[in-house]
């Protein structure tokens, strides 16, 4: 299984490798999507900067109409003779002139509120501010930008009154070279339809505050303008911003951990009192790998080079199928067919040798285990080939069981058939010598029985008319070996198979060989050997024995 966990191994590398490159991508795509934020709140805080005073040159050539109205600039003269209260009579015809220009005025360069001020300052008539309901003590020349109208300059500015206003400012003369009958004043509103127009032509997300309160707010389409409410709970924090008190205009600040924005000042009147406008943005971030797909669109898609990354999947996902058929599939194959063949009463043990790895400790493991089960059952079992049982061992031999010096390297070639099947031949019966018999007579009778207390001390005589026999169980498989030995010598001519130079010593030498073997490898306590054909030539098989 080499090749698979080295595969497995290199798979989840390149699997970490990928994920670790793609968290990567996250982190720097959200800080260039930090950074291109700050830069597009700069821009925008610029352009709506721009924005409002090109709005303000607009509206201001517009009240151009309002400056030469002589009817206009009549009415403000006769205000400025009256020392006390405006006469009505001058207030309505003053009203009827900024009435009669007004309608003239485009809608879309038009105002919210008109004023019409004196050279004392007292707005002698106005248009579209309600909130006054009388004249008496209503007056707009304290402000600067009032002031300089009054001047001869043509000024703009934010006033916070009732609520917070864009406002133009232009002299209203009679006469050229005079002085100032007036000054004229036009006003917007800016509330939330302001805010939306500016971010419209600006397509940013702006937002008005004023004394601590939000005015106004817009936002283009895809920005949720509610966000634009956090605003308020920041701007407390505002005047710790260096910049913001020097320069009038905040560093990029960060609320809620998300919503980027910078805050400036509206210069003039406003200043004092705090008013301003703040541009927002949101990064472009994502908050993991899987954000790519919510962020990418058709076109980001249709670019991505599927092919390859198809063909990657199928390689990787082909060889991981070839490795492991070649290193579990094959094997367990084989390991099913020994045991079936084993289920079916062809064989009566597991080859080792054919495996390797961890099926070749488990085809040992079967075979000691049947081992186990015949020894405790009595079970007769056939006897085990020798090659079958161990493998391959080292110095043993490759023609037949055993390879015994003096065998002949070429043997005749077997007949056709099956050669495990074939019958042994019938060995020669050999028995242990006897002694010769008594050239006189017939054998004579034993010896009475002695009782023990007539028995000599020291080891017991054999009696010269008994046949000798094996005193011990070393004796006993000698003899056996013996036996074994004349079967093969047997069976090894009837085979056709040379003979010359084994000898019992060599034989000897090579059972004990293969038992010391046998016994250490499955802690058997004797070994059994059969004689057998094998391919045409004659063969051992060695049985282990585990005496109870």
């Amino acid at each position: 299984m080499l090749l698979t966990r080295f595969w497995s191994i290199l798979v989840s590398l390149l699997l970490g490798a990928a994920v670790f490159v793609l968290y990567l991508a996250v982190s720097m795509y959200n800080r260039a999507g930090t950074r291109t934020m700050a830069e597009r709140l700069s821009s925008g805080s610029q352009v709506v900067s721009w924005y409002l005073k090109e709005d303000s040159r607009q509206r201001a050539a517009q009240l151009v109409q309002f400056a030469i109205d002589s009817e206009l600039a009549k009415g403000l003269a006769k205000s400025n003779r009256s020392d006390n209260k405006v006469p009505e009579s001058v207030q309505e015809s003053v009203r009827k002139a900024l009435r009669a220009v007004n309608d003239k005025i485009p809608k879309e360069l038009g105002f919210d509120a008109v004023f019409a001020v004196d050279q004392n300052g007292r707005v002698v008539a106005h248009l579209g501010y309600e909130q006054v309901n009388g004249l008496e003590d209503f007056e707009l020349g304290g402000y600067p930008v009032v002031a300089d109208a009054l001047h001869g300059y043509i000024r703009d500015d934010t006033l916070v009154l009732d609520r917070l206003y864009r406002v133009v400012a232009r002299p209203v003369q009679l006469e050229a070279g005079q002085a100032p009958a007036g000054a004229v004043i036009g006003a917007r509103i800016v509330d939330d339809r302001f805010a939306r127009e500016l971010s419209e032509r600006t397509n940013a997300a702006v937002g008005f505050y004023a004394r601590g309160q939000r005015q106004a707010s817009g936002a283009p389409e895809g920005f949720d303008k509610s966000q634009l409410d956090q605003i308020v709970g920041d701007l407390e924090h505002l005047d710790q911003d260096q910049d913001y008190r020097t320069l009038g205009r905040s560093k990029v600040r960060t609320i809620a951990g998300l919503l980027g924005v910078e805050y400036s000042r509206l210069p003039g009147e406003a200043w004092a009192l705090g008013a301003g406008f703040v541009v927002a943005s949101l990064p472009d971030s994502v908050s993991s790998p899987l954000g790519f797909f919510k962020k990418s669109d058709d076109k980001d898609k249709a670019r991505a080079n599927w092919i390859v990354a198809l063909l990657i999947a199928l390689v990787a996902g082909g060889l991981a199928i070839l490795f492991s058929v070649f290193e579990h599939s094959m094997p367990l194959a084989a390991l099913r067919r020994e045991a079936q063949q084993l289920a079916k009463g062809e064989t009566d043990q597991m080859h080792p040798s054919k495996f390797r790895g961890i099926l070749r400790k488990i085809a040992g493991d079967l075979n000691d285990g049947i081992d186990q089960v015949a020894a405790k059952g009595g079970v007769p079992r056939k006897a085990a080939d020798l090659k079958q049982v161990l493998g391959d061992i080292p110095d043993q031999p490759q023609m037949s069981a055993f390879n015994f010096p003096g065998d002949s390297g070429s043997a005749p070639a077997a007949a056709s058939g099956p050669q495990a099947s074939r019958p042994l031949p019938s060995a020669p019966q050999r028995s242990l010598p006897k002694p010769p018999a008594s050239p006189t007579g017939p054998k004579p009778p034993s010896a009475p029985a002695r009782s023990a207390a007539q028995t000599p001390a020291g080891p017991p005589m054999a009696s010269p008319a008994d046949p000798p026999g094996p005193t011990s169980a070393e004796d006993a498989k000698l003899a056996q070996w013996h036996q074994i030995y004349e079967e093969f010598v047997a069976t090894k001519k009837q085979c056709g198979e040379k003979v010359d130079g084994l000898t019992y010593e060599k034989f000897e030498v090579t059972l004990k060989k293969n038992e010391q073997a046998i016994v250490s490898h499955h802690g058997a306590t004797r070994v059994k050997f059969a004689v057998y054909v094998k391919d045409g030539k004659a063969a051992l098989k060695a049985s282990p024995i585990r005496d109870a």
